[in-house]
């Protein structure tokens, strides 16, 4: 276990002002993007010149900046990543946020110096994961969001390394790192940085015989946002050492309002844990800065229905009253909260929802521009609303202006001004010495021979008053030693300059930690590649034996057989590996160590994988696993990997890539409905009251999709660990580019099997093995596709 520290607050900073809004309202620290080498390559980010900048103004004010280059790197991208943190490195940051394998494993190599932590998108839910990365070089891992508070402790008990944790923010439906929805409907990749939330929209429950179910919304993917303010107690006895808010996307002031209701109730936890509660008006910010609505459910180890916001996807603001009487242009409103003429309110109506400023109301028979809690006003309204209506406001007027004068303006420097003793020294015959001091670093500067007074003698006094005058430095005098002889004088303006230049000395002996960087211009580290081994075998993955049964009979080489830790472990079939879940937390893990016994496994998780490596001969790396170029692939072959199955977002370019350059062979999908989440929260859950049961759920024996607005349907499956599992509503079909994906240097393809039946999937699999061994022959892939309509997936177009 690591050495318990104060725990940290890490806060997000989508551009410069939520930079300054997120320390000086209190955060320890802030990450931040550079360029579009980051998960949030929508905001409007950083570039050198402003990163330089932020990370002085951090470090001036005791706080760390981290670079955050957590997406998937592509084969032809290495080289710039590397360039870009040695670069943000030179600049100040403190630490890199990585995703990719391949990228730690570069950085670790090339760079030994630059401090990395561990991104949720490497999906850490289980303690096996942690020992993993931080073998890899790590100094911190974050965690998944879906870990409760009881694994969280767990996990950091037994962890090597610093354990960071998701505090409050949006929530997604997938675990991280595992969602391909965005990047399979519109190639916006959430692996890149460009989710289009998908998760965010409607759909409709569809039961296997095409009817569509009754559910409390149409917004089944779309969780609350969480919020685990009520637990910080908890989570600082279990030594987490940061805590993180989620919100790159999100404006300044919002960084400014939860970081600050954050900021003192984190310090009240550490303070007072046994006497800690959050308080109504604590509350009511965090609600009023932004909510979907509020869940703690994974905290708590839960994931049912009151984890969702199935009714609406954005912010709900906070209810202020109701329609009372209502006419053309008109509402006359009861209010259950005080209001403001400036602030936004949203009427919602059975015609949807109606957003507008407040303005100018009347009370009784007088114009005011705000009312109190009670008060029955008269709105002008832009769209009609009938009696009953409810009113939300979406948007405080005075609590937005209150955060933005903590970051904007000239007295936004001095927000968090950093507590500095000065000494002065005007001693006759001796130069004006000023001195500033901040803990360890002290610094120094020397004006002109102190002379006696011709006129009238300098106080201490006007001392004090003209060498503090430290506004705009983001310094503020604590204590003073002021040693004047008496009698002496000295011009004011000469104060200023000489309180300058100590000042200008002090910032430079506390900078000096980053001033003395330089670029090293690192290079990607060389690989030992495999080499080609022929013609690509056939493995099938399916959902049970019957299925694995029927495909090797067509002709598969092997069949990889989804497992979990509710499945009791058995023998298997000749021909059958089982295909270990990609998501396992610290229970899981003790259940599925018996499936080791089989002497192969595909490992979805890097905890499986470390764990199968120490019981198994033959270890393949599953897809989730993100294989994005040949270094990531040769990190896991570090771990113990004999196979990898390269990520589905390649080209057919960059599979040839991994291919030819990986230390171990390497696979690729060619066929199959590509599962495009998995998610905690079982979706069936919408359909009605959940038993609670999920090995022996009827629902779960039948066939459920998920039909958006386009109707497309999405089939979904939930496990008999009560995951969901949603798949791609069109099939991967590559049979017609079989050429194209043999040439690439593969050692096999892959079909995925999900809907089709036994006989279904036997025939699939008989014609691909015939279209196959009509390719390795030297001959034309077929001219019909197997699934119709299908998808040639990102072989050809690739992901943004």
């Amino acid at each position: 276990m690591t050495e318990r520290l104060q725990p940290e607050l890490l806060a997000p900073a989508g551009n410069p002002d939520a930079l300054v809004a997120a320390i000086n309202n209190g955060a320890d620290a802030v990450y931040l993007g550079l360029g579009e080498l980051n998960a949030r390559r929508g905001a409007e980010n950083f570039d050198l010149e402003t990163l330089e900048a932020g990370c002085r103004f951090a470090h001036l004010r005791g706080a760390r900046v981290y670079l955050t280059a957590n997406i998937l790197i592509l084969p032809e991208e290495m080289s710039d990543a590397l360039r870009l943190i040695d670069r943000a490195w030179v600049a100040g940051i403190d630490a890199v946020i990585v995703q990719d394998l391949g990228l730690l494993r570069a950085v670790r190599a090339t760079m030994p110096h630059v401090r990395v932590h561990a991104s949720t998108q490497i999906d850490t839910h289980d303690p096996g994961t942690v020992d993993v990365l931080a073998g890899l070089g790590v100094a911190r891992v974050t965690l998944a969001r879906e870990v409760s508070v009881h694994e969280i402790a767990r996990i950091v008990a037994a962890s090597p390394v610093e354990v960071e944790s998701f505090i409050h923010g949006a929530l997604c439906f997938s675990y991280s790192g595992q969602c391909l929805m965005s990047s399979a409907i519109g190639g916006r990749s959430a692996n890149r940085g460009l989710c289009a939330q998908p998760c965010r929209l409607q759909y409709a429950l569809v039961a296997e015989d095409g009817a569509e179910v009754a559910t409390a919304g149409r917004h089944l993917l779309s969780p609350k946002d969480a919020a685990g303010i009520a637990h910080l107690p908890a989570l600082v006895r279990a030594g987490v050492a940061a805590f993180k808010i989620e919100g790159r996307m999100k404006a300044p002031e919002y960084v400014a309002i939860v970081v600050g209701v954050y900021r003192a109730a984190l310090d009240r936890a550490i303070a007072d844990p046994d006497g800690y509660e959050v308080t109504p008006g604590e509350w009511a910010l965090l609600e009023e800065a932004f909510s979907r609505g509020f869940t703690d459910a994974y905290l708590l180890g839960t994931a049912g229905n009151e984890m969702m916001s199935y009714s609406r996807p954005n912010n709900r603001g906070v209810p202020v009253g109701r329609v009372t009487a209502a006419g053309p242009g008109w509402a006359e409103v009861q209010l259950d909260r005080a209001l403001d003429a400036g602030d936004t309110v949203q009427f919602w109506t059975s015609r949807g929802r109606s957003a507008q400023r407040a303005g100018e109301m009347g009370i009784a028979d007088r114009r005011a521009t705000s009312a109190p809690t009670g008060a029955r006003v008269r709105l002008s309204v832009d769209e009609q609303v009938s009696e009953g209506d409810r009113v939300f406001r979406v948007a405080n007027a005075a609590m937005l202006e209150a955060a933005r004068r903590t970051f904007t303006g000239g007295a936004a420097v001095d927000h968090r001004a950093t507590p500095v003793d000065v000494s002065v020294r005007l001693k006759a015959g001796s130069p004006l010495r000023i001195e500033a001091r901040v803990g360890e670093f002290a610094a120094a500067s020397e004006g002109p021979i102190v002379e006696i007074a011709r006129t009238k003698p300098v106080t201490v006094d006007e001392v004090i008053e003209h060498v503090g005058r430290v506004g705009g430095t983001g310094y503020a005098v604590e204590r003073w030693d002021i040693d004047l002889e008496h009698g002496v004088g000295i011009g004011f303006s000469t104060l200023h300059t000489v309180r300058r230049a100590a000042l200008d000395a002090l910032d430079a002996a506390r900078l000096s930690a980053w001033s003395d960087r330089e670029l090293l211009d690192p290079r990607p580290p060389k690989l030992a590649p495999a080499g080609i081994l022929g013609s690509p075998d056939l493995v099938v993955s399916v959902w049970d034996a019957e299925t694995a049964v029927a495909c090797l009979a067509a002709g598969a080489s092997l069949a990889l057989l989804r497992v979990t830790a509710r499945d009791e472990p058995r023998s298997l079939p000749e021909g059958v590996m089982p295909l270990l879940p990609r998501v396992a937390h610290a229970d899981d893990m003790d259940a599925l160590r018996g499936w080791f016994d089989h002497g192969a496994v595909t490992a979805g998780t890097l905890g499986e994988l470390s764990e199968a490596s120490d019981a198994v001969a033959g270890i393949h790396a599953d897809w989730p696993l993100n294989a994005t170029n040949p270094w990531a692939s040769a990190a896991l072959a570090d771990l113990g990997a004999s196979f990898v199955w390269a990520s589905p977002e390649l080209t057919g370019a960059r599979l040839k890539d991994v291919a030819h350059r990986s230390p171990v062979p390497v696979g690729a999908l060619v066929y199959g409905r590509l599962e495009l989440m998995v998610s905690e929260h079982c979706i069936l859950q919408a359909a009605g009251e959940c038993g609670t049961s999920c090995a022996t759920c009827v629902r779960r024996r039948s066939l459920w999709w998920l039909r958006d607005q386009k109707g497309y349907e999405f089939p979904v499956r939930t496990d008999s660990a009560g995951r969901s599992h949603v798949f791609n509503a069109v099939t991967l079909d590559l049979s017609r580019a079989l050429d194209e994906v043999v040439a690439t240097g593969v050692a096999a393809v892959r079909l995925e099997m999900t809907t089709e039946t036994p006989a279904e999937a036997a025939s699939v699999t008989a014609a691909m093995v015939s279209a196959l061994r009509h390719v390795a022959s030297g001959g034309t892939p077929p001219v019909e596709a197997i699934a119709e309509p299908a998808t040639s997936g990102h072989f050809f177009r690739g992901v943004r």
